[in-house]
């Protein structure tokens, strides 16, 4: 089972984010701001990071960047935020984010977007010419 931690400091978002999730079958961990996040990260280790930009204690961005240092910057991170803000979608294009959504976003999409990051389609293995190939002796 594929485990989310929701970073997110409104409650009733955390706790239907953490309803929805679960009633697709994902385990849900969440935390109420950046350093509980940071925490939760460490001890969890998520498959998937939705992540609340504006925070009280913790910008998402500045947990994103720490992850980062600390060698788990490989767990996918969904941004959301109700910021109308210039400039934040960029930002977390550059932080390397697996998606950005909006307050208030779109259940359904969210869902699909977290679905393709945590099940991804495999490629087909490489054809390799030289394994089918006969070699000519000398």
């Amino acid at each position: 089972m594929k485990k989310i931690l929701v970073v997110e400091d409104d409650e009733k978002i955390a706790a239907a984010l953490r309803i929805r999730l679960e009633s697709v079958g994902y385990q849900v961990v969440s935390a109420g701001d950046g350093f509980s996040g940071l925490k939760m990260t460490m001890t969890h280790h998520p498959d998937l990071i939705l992540l609340d930009i504006m925070m009280p204690v913790g910008m998402g961005f500045s947990v994103a960047e720490r992850l980062k240092d600390l060698g788990l910057g490989e767990i996918p991170i969904i941004f959301i935020t109700a910021s109308k803000r210039a400039g934040l979608r960029k930002m977390a294009q550059q932080l390397g984010a697996a998606g950005f959504f909006e307050k208030p976003y779109d259940a359904d999409q969210l869902l699909a977007a977290i679905q393709l990051i945590l099940s991804p389609v495999p490629f087909p293995a490489a054809h390799n010419p030289s394994s089918t190939t006969p070699r000519l002796s000398p």
